[in-house]
């Protein structure tokens, strides 16, 4: 196996010239680049970047933190975060929270010694304080959930705004009864949808009615769009259009509607969010906010690559654009 020394010999120049070479240092002029490289390829000599990486204090890793992995918004997510990764000679460690702070803070010391460069959360279970006082120390990007006003680097879409135009989108159906099926999570995205839900009713002149919001615990899950919608359609007034704040909460909805033998929709009309694989694969296909979540994690880590590498022009908060994707179940 040939090493550093055959490769600067064979190409006439110093080792350190070598290691310049490796380590893209400017100072190198383009006809000693040009002649090392094709000595490197001659040889086919493989740098050790392992050790390469213990000297410059680098891993190479990156971490992701996700709090599962069954929701399929967030596959499509890391996806994008795995192939930026690559794409830049990094490797992503993906680590599931469950919701759980202390688990959350050990994947997190990962940093601190140094065993990951940076970090993308895809949702913090942490105090603001903390992940400031964190983000002073490590580069750590925000992904679809973050901390408003708190100066971390963030990407995400206009959440709020998207619940009110998919609500108008409803009025301007001729709905007047519009229900909301959300959860009790306390993510930033939950709330930003509530309250777009909430102020697009007012636009319209609509009165709001508590009876028409359904929560579903923790979590956006089948089962719980399937029990909030048989509670709605208990209702002595029921709606005629509700949004669910995720597809998945959609597809239990649609269920729910058809064993209850309301035709969707005529009797209800429904939007999910998110357009996850699964809104087309039965029918109705479920009319819902389009998020480009592949772009959100390949953004987020271009965003952690400046900050690792002290850009300058860092955008330090990146609203994606959504897009209400009309199908059958409006």
């Amino acid at each position: 196996m040939p090493t550093i020394t055959d490769v600067a010999r064979e190409a006439k120049v110093s080792v350190a010239t070598i290691s310049r070479v490796l380590n893209k240092n400017p100072r190198v002029t383009p006809q000693t680049q040009k002649r090392v490289l094709e000595a490197i390829e001659r040889l086919h000599y493989e740098p050790n970047v392992l050790a390469r990486n213990f000297r410059r204090s680098e891993s190479r890793v990156i971490l992701v933190l996700c709090p599962n992995f069954t929701n399929p918004y967030y596959a499509n997510v890391v996806t994008g975060i795995a192939d930026a990764a690559r794409h830049h000679g990094y490797s992503a460690m993906f680590c599931t929270t469950q919701g759980d702070r202390l688990r959350e803070k050990d994947f997190l010391d990962m940093l601190k010694g140094k065993r990951a460069d940076g970090a993308i959360l895809l949702a913090t279970e942490n105090t603001e304080k903390y992940m400031v006082h964190l983000a002073e120390q490590h580069p750590i990007v925000q992904c679809s959930e973050y901390f408003p006003d708190a100066g971390l680097c963030h990407v995400s879409i206009d959440n709020y705004k998207a619940a009110r135009h998919s609500v108008r989108y409803l009025t301007g159906l001729g709905h007047k009864r519009i229900g909301l099926i959300t959860s009790n999570d306390a993510y930033l995205s939950t709330n930003r949808r509530y309250q777009g839900y909430r102020d697009e009713l007012e636009r319209a002149g609509l009165p709001f009615d508590p009876e028409l919001v359904q929560y579903t615990g923790e979590g956006y899950h089948f089962s719980g769009g399937l029990k909030a919608v048989n509670n709605l359609l208990a209702l002595s007034s029921r709606p005629t259009a509700v949004l669910c704040v995720s597809d998945i909460l959609a597809l239990g909805a649609v269920r729910a509607a058809e064993d209850s033998g309301v035709r969707i929709p005529d009797e209800l009309a429904i939007i999910g969010f998110d357009d996850v694989e699964y809104a087309t694969m039965f029918k109705p296909h479920i009319t819902t906010v389009r998020i480009p979540c592949y772009n959100l994690g390949a953004t987020s880590m271009e965003l952690l690559l400046n900050l690792m590498n002290g850009t300058k022009a860092l955008r330090r908060e990146v609203f994606l654009d959504f897009e209400l994707v009309v199908r059958d179940s409006t």
